[in-house]
């Protein structure tokens, strides 16, 4: 590009030769110049270019991000549905329990597996490695400010919430009241099962003055009732990942026809 700017400025020289020491003058004030615009030119045009470099670089880098972010809650997605499944499991093994113990059902078998387990807890574990390794990069190499502040929400706001609920039930309720009850009232064994293996059962020590204690009862109250949040908490969470995952696939797109 210089050497076709420098070429045609030699044309002109050479077609309007300036006359005399003016002239010669001339030449030079001429020919200095146009060396000046041409280093002004070449200046800008190289910038220009690395300009432009720096923009694919930065284009290139936010591509993977966003395909790392959407795999990550992808991931927890799925944690959160297998979560969802196995607390409606055990929620309606509290409930049994209650139904049995309020309307003073004698003890079958169908309380061996609900008595092992009504107690036990459920984690969720959001994936953020991505979100992570974003914020050590500068969350502003996310270009889209909507989608830059709804993926901040999702993993610094809603996954924290669930994440620190459930460690907070864990520590409080299991840890410190639910197991230490358990193990004290209830005898633990296991049975064979041919698909399974050993199934993990409960007996309690004497399930006549179950039905009377209102501890337990309370106890199993307050388990289904941080059932019940976890369960509404995960199913307004994945609708709120997956909104998020859909702007992301747009976002993706767009950067793709940008190349």
């Amino acid at each position: 590009m210089i050497k076709f700017f420098r070429k045609i400025r030699q044309q002109l020289l050479t077609e309007n030769p300036p006359a005399g020491r003016a002239g010669k003058f001339s030449k030079y004030l001429i020919y200095g110049i146009g060396e000046v615009v041409l280093i002004v030119i070449g200046i800008l045009l190289a910038l220009y270019l690395n300009n432009i470099n720096s923009e694919q670089k930065s284009k290139l880098v936010e591509i993977e991000l966003l395909s790392e972010l959407k795999s990550n809650i992808n991931s927890s997605i799925k944690s959160f549905e297998r979560t969802l499944e196995w607390e409606r499991e055990y929620l309606g093994y509290n409930l049994l329990i209650l139904d049995y113990l309020d309307n003073k059902k004698p003890f079958d078998d169908r309380l061996l597996k609900p008595f092992a387990t009504y107690f036990w807890t459920v984690s969720s574990n959001p994936i953020s490695g991505g979100y992570t390794y974003l914020k050590s990069k500068g969350i502003d190499l996310i270009t889209n400010d909507s989608l830059r502040k709804n993926l901040s929400v999702l993993f610094e706001n809603e996954f924290l919430i669930i994440k620190e609920e459930n460690q907070v039930w864990a520590n409080n309720l299991q840890q410190n009241i639910s197991y230490p009850y358990h193990v004290s009232h209830f005898r633990r064994y296991f049975l064979k099962d041919s698909i399974s293996g050993d199934i993990e059962v409960a007996k309690p020590f004497n399930y006549n003055a179950l039905i009377y204690d209102d501890k337990f009862k309370s106890i199993n109250a307050e388990i289904i009732s941080n059932r019940n949040w976890n369960i509404n908490s995960l199913q307004d969470l994945i609708i709120k990942s997956e909104i998020v995952v859909k702007e992301i696939e747009d976002e993706l797109k767009f950067l793709y026809d940008q190349k």
